[in-house]
């Protein structure tokens, strides 16, 4: 294994603790918000933290055989080896990352910053690569995580002046329920 593959590898599975982390806030987040609108947000960035967790582990399987790096749209679509799913977690394991008796305001403050250190980190990451398959990958990850900092943001701001919760139309997550 070349250098350049063992430093993409320490990323994406950096990349992979990251998005576990993350779904396991939104996870703690949506039960611990008292709002309906708060919880379905939050369970609904948790369902995309999965499928980044899903791309993520796709990218590091592709990176680990070949050495070489696979377009988002080939990672989104592939399927992922058991084998080589990094971390699994069992549901005891999680640590708590949104304590009990958080308010809805301080979940998404709690939020808002996890989202900035996955843009940063994924922003670096992008920085750091001289492959332009990899660049693109990292800087597509930073604007997915910027999309959900910027709806935390606002839901925020809302939350914080107004009382409740609120979704501009044009950024209504997409949520089941």
């Amino acid at each position: 294994m070349t250098d350049n593959a063992s430093v993409a590898l320490s990323v994406l599975r950096e990349a992979v603790r990251n998005e576990l982390d993350g779904k396991a806030m939104y996870l703690q987040a949506a039960q611990r918000t008292q709002d309906d609108l708060g919880r379905s947000m939050f369970r609904s960035f948790a369902k995309e933290e999965e499928q980044h967790i899903h791309i993520l582990q796709v990218q590091y399987a592709g990176v680990s055989d070949s050495g070489e790096w696979i377009d988002l749209e080939a990672a989104r679509k592939a399927t992922r080896d058991p084998e080589l799913i990094l971390f699994p977690q069992e549901e005891g394991e999680v640590q708590e990352l949104v304590p009990e008796g958080t308010s809805d305001l301080q979940a998404l403050k709690l939020a808002m910053e996890f989202e900035q250190r996955a843009v940063r980190m994924y922003e670096k990451a992008a920085a750091d690569s001289s492959n332009p398959t990899s660049q693109a990958f990292f800087r597509e990850l930073a604007e997915w995580e910027g999309t959900h900092y910027r709806i935390l943001d606002n839901s925020h701001d809302y939350l914080a002046n107004e009382g409740e919760w609120y979704f501009q139309e044009l950024e209504m997550p997409m949520y089941e329920g």
